[in-house]
């Protein structure tokens, strides 16, 4: 059976999506600079003791945003995530909707996915799930997951992608991104997140600049007949 999710709740944070993934990036290149430097030194090859301040010192700064990152309750939360729930619903009335179709509307996706969680524990096997979270006017479409690459949907998005001429990235989700395909995922399910924006959404997202301001829903009507069409696809 195929599932389209939303989460319904908004929350505001004190550092933006943007600068929390350049965060993540940044620690994840240091990181692996620390690994080289450590591999050099078990191969005998002598690394300068500078180059550990160096890196102690890149690892702290790129940790600042991450640190002082905090659950507030200032966004309206028009892009993330009202226009993912509006695309989900949408899609479940098309009159090109399968039959068999479920419909979640989640809680919590910012209090570390506890309602997706939640939901998941209680999911039967065999499951596939389609996530939409963030859905602008205008950018670029991506299909996002993590752990192994789910093979039946990632087909059929790109079977729909090619059918309804539009460009779809699938790849592995954003660094620094939470959602709730991730919760899904984790108990073994085929599961996507798709969304739509440039970086100027990232940098509107979770902020009180996310508002209806601006926000045609052209980009929720074209959402809709994507998920429609991949959910009749799959099913």
């Amino acid at each position: 059976m195929v599932w389209l999710v939303a989460h319904i709740d908004s929350k505001s944070q004190t550092v933006p999506i943007l600068v929390r993934i350049v965060s993540s990036v940044l620690l994840a290149i240091v990181s692996a600079s620390a690994l080289l430097v450590i591999l050099l030194s078990l191969v005998s090859i002598r690394v300068a003791p500078e180059v550990w301040h160096v890196l102690a010192a890149a690892a702290v700064v790129a940790a600042i945003p991450s640190i002082f990152c905090f659950v507030r309750n200032d966004s309206p939360g028009a892009l993330d995530n009202a226009s993912g729930v509006a695309t989900v619903l949408l899609a479940s009335q098309l009159a090109s909707a399968v039959q068999n179709l479920g419909v979640l509307i989640s809680s919590g996706e910012e209090l570390g996915l506890a309602g997706a969680r939640a939901w998941a524990a209680a999911s039967r096997p065999g499951m596939l799930i389609i996530n939409c979270d963030t859905v602008d006017d205008a950018g670029g479409w991506r299909c996002m997951y993590n752990g192994p690459k789910p093979a039946r949907i990632a087909a059929a998005a790109e079977t729909i992608a090619a059918r309804l001429a539009l460009r779809v990235a699938i790849g592995r989700m954003i660094p620094g991104i939470l959602a709730d395909s991730m919760a899904f995922a984790d108990r073994g399910l085929e599961s996507v997140t798709i969304s739509r924006g440039r970086l100027s959404t990232l940098a509107r997202i979770h902020t009180r600049r996310d508002t209806s301001i601006g926000l045609a829903g052209t980009g929720v009507v074209e959402g809709a007949a994507l998920l429609s069409a991949l959910a009749k696809e799959l099913g």
